[in-house]
């Protein structure tokens, strides 16, 4: 029996256009992450990793195969359920941490909050103050985005991710802007939050001691076409 955070991938395939002009994105995947357990997904530049985790999120919907978490068929949901169930559900950390430059730490990770729950700012302050703390970055909840290093960044990324404690999490190259020591550090923060709260993560990187932090590690390769242009190339 499957766990709320448990993810089902089955066959799932993505082509742009039509014959005789398909360009295929992503090979036929399948993939199955236990609810509460952490999966790194690699390969080569070009192989539908950031598309898979697109249709992990329902922000795409494949061309044939499904995607369920949990009880609930993401790929089956209309747009305005898929948008629903992100916010409520889904944690997602980007490369880039996509932060409101306009507001403050605690105001970017609270706008989450209130986004998610609809909760007051004074009902959640305390909330947010002990997530910046988790994360080491407490002492700059005032701060804008632009008064930040990348690392900080990167954890206030993380901070407005988890902060709705979500089921899952999923990760696009999160570390990949950062220097090697802030990169461990961010990770070794997202996996440690994940454990401590249940979640499921899918995590996309390119780099083999980013995904060692991982339970595991699955490799895609480049569709057909892709394969076939680089070596025709």
């Amino acid at each position: 029996m499957t766990t709320d955070s448990t993810i089902v991938a089955v066959d799932l395939m993505v082509e742009y256009g039509s014959s005789p002009e398909v360009v295929r994105a992503l090979d036929p995947v399948s993939l199955t992450v236990d609810g509460g357990t952490s999966v790194a997904v690699m390969g080569p530049s070009g192989c539908g990793k950031s598309t898979l985790l697109g249709l992990l999120a329902g922000l795409a919907l494949p061309s044939a195969g499904a995607v369920a978490i949990g009880d609930e068929l993401i790929s089956n949901l209309d747009e305005r359920r898929r948008v629903r169930f992100r916010r409520e559900r889904l944690g997602m950390v980007y490369q880039a941490d996509n932060l409101l430059p306009h507001l403050t730490v605690e105001e970017n990770t609270g706008l989450q909050l209130a986004i998610c729950h609809g909760e007051t700012a004074a009902g959640s302050r305390q909330q947010v103050a002990e997530v910046l703390d988790r994360l080491g970055i407490g002492e700059l909840a005032t701060r804008l985005p632009d008064q930040l290093s990348g690392g900080q960044r990167q954890r206030a990324a993380v901070a407005r991710a988890i902060i709705h404690r979500p089921s899952v999490l999923l990760a696009d190259e999160p570390t990949g802007a950062l220097d090697g020591r802030s990169a461990r550090v961010v990770i070794e923060l997202l996996v440690e939050v994940q454990r401590e709260m249940g979640a499921t993560l899918v995590l996309v990187t390119h780099d083999p001691a980013i995904a060692a932090h991982l339970d595991r590690t699955v490799e895609l390769r480049r569709p057909v076409q892709a394969q076939e242009s680089v070596d025709a190339g």
